[in-house]
């Protein structure tokens, strides 16, 4: 029987079609987190979805180690923004390849990266703000396109690595309180401020992944 899952000149809609069915039930749930399950009868590898580059590869070894993103986000400047991350995402391959030579496929060696953080900085207090472009939502938009497009590149039958823009939507903190918070927000500021980003990220940059915000919105 032709494992249909497993041809790349085959639509993506059709090989995952045709790999769900090949999975059991206990299979599916087994890749519900982001630590992925091995399905041995399929010859699929275990997978672990969480890496990090929100400034380098993090958390892999020794990596290009460049300015936090708040510090990027000084220069205004797009162009460098993209060839940072394709600099970022060259790596990312290069070790994730090497890992996978090894046999090694757990946390921080994989091709999904939970980068980049549109969140918009209001609040000094927060201690994970050096992870945005800053309290701007155009700029926010403009550079996390231009990172997310870095990352993902341009082939037309794969991505460079997978970019995963976070968090959606309403979240700044407090961090400590970050699971049980709730953020109020106005309609208004909700569509100006918040979710530009994210649109941009989507609709332009086709970010691969998307990370929902811990917290409650409004209720």
């Amino acid at each position: 029987m032709n494992e249909n899952f497993r041809d790349s000149a085959l639509p993506l809609t059709a090989r995952l079609a045709d790999l769900l069915a090949r999975l059991t039930t206990d299979e599916k749930l087994g890749l519900m987190t982001n630590d992925a399950r091995a399905v041995p009868r399929l010859s699929l590898p275990e997978y672990d979805w969480w890496s990090e580059c929100l400034h380098g590869v993090g958390r892999a070894g020794t990596a290009t180690v460049f300015p936090q993103t708040i510090g990027l986000a000084a220069t205004f400047d797009t162009a460098l923004l993209k060839r940072l991350a394709e600099a970022t995402a060259l790596e990312a391959r290069a070790k994730h390849h090497e890992a996978a030579r090894q046999g090694y496929r757990r946390q921080y060696q994989g091709l999904t990266f939970f980068s980049p953080n549109v969140n918009i900085f209001r609040d000094p207090r927060w201690g994970r703000g050096q992870e945005t472009f800053g309290e701007d939502p155009y700029l926010s938009a403009r550079l996390g396109v231009a990172f997310i497009t870095g990352l993902q590149g341009d082939y037309p039958e794969h991505l460079r690595v997978a970019a995963c823009v976070k968090h959606f939507a309403v979240h700044s903190g407090p961090e400590a309180l970050r699971h049980v918070f709730d953020a109020r927000v106005s309609e208004r500021d909700l569509h100006e401020t918040y979710l530009p980003a994210f649109r941009a990220a989507v609709t332009e940059a086709r970010s691969a992944l998307l990370m929902g915000a811990y917290n409650r919105t409004n209720g």
